[in-house]
C-alpha cells in the first residue's frame, strides 16, 4: 500500500544491479511511493546487471558513473539535474 510520501520527490538511486539489491527495492518502492529518480551504476556492473529492467519499471534514466571518477560524479549530478528539472532534494 502506497501512501505517497516521495510524491514530488526528486532524487538519484545508485548501485541497482539486479533484484537481489537493496537499491532494486528501494527504487521501486520510492516509484511506489511518488519519487522520480535518476539510476546509476559502474559502467561494468551495469553489463553485468538488470538496471535497464529497473529503469523501464520505474520509468528512471540511467546515467553511468564510476564512483571513484570525479568527472563522471559530476557528470551523473548533472544529467540528473536535467533530467529532474533542474532540482534534486
Amino acid at each position: 500500500m502506497a501512501y505517497g510520501l516521495l510524491n514530488g520527490k526528486r532524487g538519484i538511486i545508485t548501485g541497482a544491479l539486479d533484484d537481489k539489491s537493496i537499491a532494486w527495492k528501494v527504487a521501486l518502492k520510492a516509484k511506489e511511493e511518488g519519487a522520480t529518480f535518476t539510476l546509476s551504476n559502474a559502467p561494468i556492473a551495469m553489463r553485468m546487471g538488470a538496471i535497464r529492467d529497473l529503469a523501464e519499471q520505474c520509468e528512471a534514466e540511467i546515467i553511468p558513473a564510476d564512483a571513484t571518477v570525479v568527472e563522471d560524479i559530476e557528470n551523473l549530478y548533472n544529467k540528473s539535474m536535467d533530467a529532474l528539472g533542474g532540482k534534486i532534494d
